[in-house]
């Protein structure tokens, strides 16, 4: 099954933040106050949202969830749930990830 075939059967879809919903990483308020939204990410993550339960996975530290929700409600990101550990999800859209069958292809040097 390719990706976009488990996306259409994906009840939920986990989404990165820093990187993929936003530039950059982020390691302070400030700095997540003031990141640069990537809009057509932010787009499409709510176009997913009329028929998916997003969850928005961070591996921030927990004393940046205040500032990392506003900064999804002042980019009016459509989300049900925010986690700031590994969560449990049927796909994830995430900057840093190598999908296994890619990772099989080549040799690894």
């Amino acid at each position: 099954m390719n990706i976009w075939q488990r996306l259409k059967k994906a009840k939920v879809v986990g989404v990165d933040f820093d990187g993929t919903l936003s530039e950059g990483e982020c390691y302070t308020n400030d700095e997540v106050l003031k990141a640069i939204p990537r809009l057509d990410v932010i787009e499409k993550v709510n176009e997913l949202s009329k028929t998916k339960f997003i969850v928005i996975f961070t591996a921030r530290r927990i004393h940046l969830a205040e500032a990392s929700i506003r900064w999804l409600n002042h980019h009016e990101v459509q989300y049900q749930a925010i986690s700031f550990q590994k969560t449990p999800c049927d796909i994830l859209i995430d900057d840093k990830v190598m999908n296994v069958d890619d990772f099989m292809v080549k040799e690894v040097n």
